[in-house]
């Protein structure tokens, strides 16, 4: 009987103890499932904004100025998918400007102030309990969606400066300095993932492969060249970053003398973001920082530094969904050099050269955001 008794007893015990351990692991699940933001299924963000800028002046006195007119926009998308440790983040951006000076006399083209496509999608499988470790893929593709000519103009224009054309070695008849998938760089990176919370995430890739494509020829052997004061020249390198060389020719200007139309390389990535709300959600906030170290010195590069591409995105919020957006990048990568020596030449204004440097870009917008899809955990 008393064992018996103590069998019983036993299996009460195991019991409660196993019954105990489940709803500690649930209320963990749980808590986990209210900390990532949504539940199972589709949460989908999306937001986009506009710019409108004009002006109109009649035969204007001195100083009054002349006509303008500037118009762009912004958009994204953000969408996630959970299915138990399953997840897939995805996001895509849009970023538009274009303006016109002074009055249209019917060939004067629209001139591109700011243009960049950006995706990126990364699925991932927990593989801890608490989900806050993933092993994941990620990829990344960043372009340009519109062609650009000398002095960033959308379209060949023949009244721009030619002396533009000194910054640049073997450039193409149409003056087409870059187009959609020239270039377009793509990173595949698997690695692990780091979402300690819903706001912050950490993603890291011993061995991300990064390509630079290059696919027009014309542009692929476009040169970078930097005029100093005393009218010597000095080769940056490939204007885009792929492989490139370089010589002088009997006229004493450097000639491109062969070229690739993709960089390989072989590194480490690391992705940085975070996102949150302040001010009872009036303001909204995220930043996203990108690292990329070549193990392989892709382009040839005299200096093999790391790659950093730095995104931040703030949101005034007006009525509901309805607020300013300020939008900021800083980007710097030694194969891809940057224009420079901003100065005007016979009434003209414009880079007359290129160098080694940091890209800035900044865009306000009034915009509308709106989240929808699975609903959001209490």
């Amino acid at each position: 009987m008393k064992k018996i008794l103590f069998a019983l007893l036993a299996i009460v015990f195991t019991a409660t103890t196993i019954f105990a351990q489940d709803v500690k692991e649930a209320e963990k699940l749980k808590d986990r499932e209210a900390l990532k933001g949504f539940a199972e299924g589709w949460t989908v963000g999306t937001g986009f904004g506009l710019t409108l800028d004009q002006a109109a002046v009649w035969q204007p006195r001195a100083g009054a100025g002349d006509n303008s007119f500037k118009f762009g926009g912004l958009g994204n998308l953000q969408a996630t998918y959970k299915a138990g440790r399953f997840l897939w983040d995805n996001a895509g951006s849009l970023q538009l400007n274009f303006q016109r000076l002074g009055r249209n006399t019917g060939n004067l083209p629209f001139q591109k102030s700011l243009d960049e496509l950006r995706l990126n999608s990364r699925p991932g499988y927990a593989i801890t309990t608490d989900e806050r470790w993933y092993a994941a893929l990620d990829f990344g593709f960043v372009s340009q969606l519109l062609a650009t000519h000398l002095g960033n103009y959308l379209n060949q224009f023949d009244g721009v400066d030619q002396g533009l054309r000194a910054g640049f070695a073997n450039l193409n008849n149409q003056d087409l300095l870059s187009n959609l998938f020239a270039p377009a760089t793509i990173t595949l990176s698997p690695g692990i993932d780091w979402k300690p919370n819903t706001n912050f995430s950490f993603f890291f890739s011993p061995a991300a492969l990064k390509l630079v494509v290059v696919a027009n020829d014309d542009i692929a052997q476009i040169g970078a060249i930097n005029v100093n004061d005393d009218g010597t020249q000095e080769y940056l390198g490939s204007l885009n970053g792929n492989p490139q060389t370089a010589a002088l020719n009997a006229d004493g200007q450097f000639e491109v003398t062969s070229f690739e139309n993709t960089t390989r390389a072989l590194g480490a990535l690391g992705r940085a973001k975070y996102n949150n709300t302040f001010l009872e959600d009036r303001v909204s906030f995220g930043s996203e920082l990108n690292v990329y170290y070549d193990y392989l010195n892709g382009a040839g590069a005299e200096r093999n530094l790391p790659t950093v591409d730095w995104l931040t995105t703030t949101t005034f919020n007006i009525f509901k969904g309805i607020g300013v957006t300020l939008k900021t990048g800083a980007y710097y990568d030694f194969t891809k050099p940057v224009s420079s020596d901003w100065r005007e030449v016979n009434g003209v204004f414009g880079y007359r050269g290129t160098k080694r440097g940091i890209m800035f870009t900044e865009t306000l917008a009034l915009t509308y955001s709106r989240v929808f899809g699975a609903k959001q955990a209490e």
